[in-house]
């Protein structure tokens, strides 16, 4: 399984960050009213998916990054899934 976390942003009032697994797709993250509190939960975020994940797991700075992080994913699994399904010569 793959996962992306995201760069912290203003949303809603406070500071989110959203992130994106293969099996759960994107996930909009919770809205905190102090920027300290958005980094603390995203560290947390980020050291619970390194432990214990067998896949890849990227943290963006950048939300191009996480946006082109997304796309290269999305685009890999289209490849994937159409490839899987071609006979074999």
């Amino acid at each position: 399984m793959h996962a992306v976390v995201g760069p912290i942003v203003t949303r809603a009032g406070g500071y989110a960050f959203d992130s994106w697994t293969s099996e759960e797709g994107l996930s909009r993250g919770y809205s905190y009213r102090r920027i300290e509190d958005a980094h603390y939960a995203r560290n947390i975020e980020i050291r619970s998916r390194s432990k214990g994940f067998n896949g890849p797991m990227v943290a963006c700075s950048t939300v191009q990054e996480f946006a082109s992080t997304l796309a290269d994913h999305a685009l890999a699994a289209a490849r994937h899934r159409l490839y899987r399904h071609e006979p074999s010569a």
